[in-house]
């Protein structure tokens, strides 16, 4: 994301990209991939955390994410890959909590999907910024134990 709409005056747009950036998408491959990642990953998220828990990850995901790329991303971004970064972070906590030992299949996925974001035309603010916040919002909610979201 940009300044663009800021710099036109143009406020109401400017928090709709703000909003909607993770909604669009480069092609029906990155719609797709993008897609088939969140239903593979997100359901195991949803049922350790619960379906309105979940839509608070997702919400509070799209805020930070885009506040990263608003502060540290140099061009517009698209795509609901922090989402997907946000998912995987948190599933590599749980397994590793429980002792399972997929737990490191999903660590080297996650390095994997964090330096794609090295390679051009991928959002590395966007991937780094999901994983940080699937980090986050694992911790406060079973580290710390926020009530609001246990």
């Amino acid at each position: 994301m940009n300044s663009f709409f800021l710099v036109q005056g143009l406020y109401v747009q400017f928090v709709i990209q703000f909003l909607l950036y993770q909604f669009l998408h480069g092609g029906i491959l990155h719609l797709l991939s993008n897609s088939f990642f969140i239903y593979l990953f997100g359901n195991q998220v949803e049922s350790i955390i619960g379906r309105d828990k979940f839509i608070v990850f997702f919400l509070l995901n799209t805020v930070f994410v885009g506040v990263s790329l608003l502060f540290f991303a140099n061009r517009n971004t698209i795509g609901i890959s922090g989402f997907a970064m946000a998912i995987l972070s948190y599933v590599f906590l749980e397994l590793k909590a429980q002792r399972n030992p997929e737990y490191r299949s999903a660590g080297v996925f996650l390095l994997i999907n964090i330096a794609i974001g090295f390679t051009g035309n991928i959002s590395l603010v966007g991937h780094l910024s999901g994983a940080i916040f699937g980090i986050i919002f694992y911790y406060l909610r079973n580290e710390m134990r926020i009530r609001f979201l246990r």
